[in-house]
């Protein structure tokens, strides 16, 4: 959970942690909502799993991951097969990636390299950030950009401000809150679906604020 400077969240997707040289980092891409019911929550893991497209979704943001901390490392790996990330009204496609770091790399350093992933921005990077900046009608501000914080040795936890929402103060009265919520878009993505996406991902803040 985070609170900077008007930006509240609770986001499900560390970005990267150094610990005493330890790297981690857990990647989420494909998503799917929870069933009404247990038989429905199954068969919504069990179809989430077997897609193809949310499998190939998923290996894009782990490979610019992988892509991003390997100069940094001096030994990296990452599960095989992602597993599923259950969460309240949501299942998520995961997966673990730890390294080694080599060299005086720190925290700050590997949100600099990391950032922004292609489960935010897409891939190859430079091309789907000029597709954003042409097709989104609005400016993110920190949105699906990094939080955490870095210590004087170098160590630190940052996440993707995720499942987040940014309050506008004006003389002490909040005047204004934009939430965000987005999605995965590649082939094979039906619209309708991505937008359902969305509005799950929207429900706890929506929640919270109502």
């Amino acid at each position: 959970m985070f609170a900077v400077d008007g930006l509240i969240g609770a986001s499900p997707e560390t970005l990267v942690t150094v610990q005493d040289g330890t790297v981690t980092a857990r990647v989420l891409a494909g998503t799917i909502g929870r069933g009404a019911d247990p038989d429905a929550d199954t068969e919504a893991s069990a179809h989430l799993a077997s897609s193809v497209k949310d499998l190939d979704e998923h290996q894009y943001a782990v490979q610019s991951v992988l892509t991003a901390l390997r100069p940094h490392t001096r030994a990296l790996a990452s599960s095989e097969q992602p597993f599923l990330l259950k969460l309240p009204n949501l299942f998520h496609l995961a997966t673990d990636v730890e390294g080694e770091l080599h060299g005086d790399s720190s925290a700050l350093d590997l949100v600099g390299a990391l950032h922004p992933t292609a489960a935010v921005a897409g891939t190859p990077t430079d091309a789907a950030v000029h597709a954003i900046r042409r097709l989104e009608p609005f400016d993110r501000g920190r949105y699906a950009g990094p939080v955490g914080w870095v210590d004087a040795a170098g160590n630190g936890e940052w996440a993707i401000a995720l499942r987040c929402a940014q309050f506008t103060v004006s003389d002490g009265e909040t005047i204004g809150v934009t939430a965000y919520a987005g999605a995965g878009i590649v082939a094979g993505s039906d619209p309708e679906t991505e937008l359902l996406e969305t509005r799950v991902k929207f429900r706890p803040l929506v929640d919270a604020l109502a």
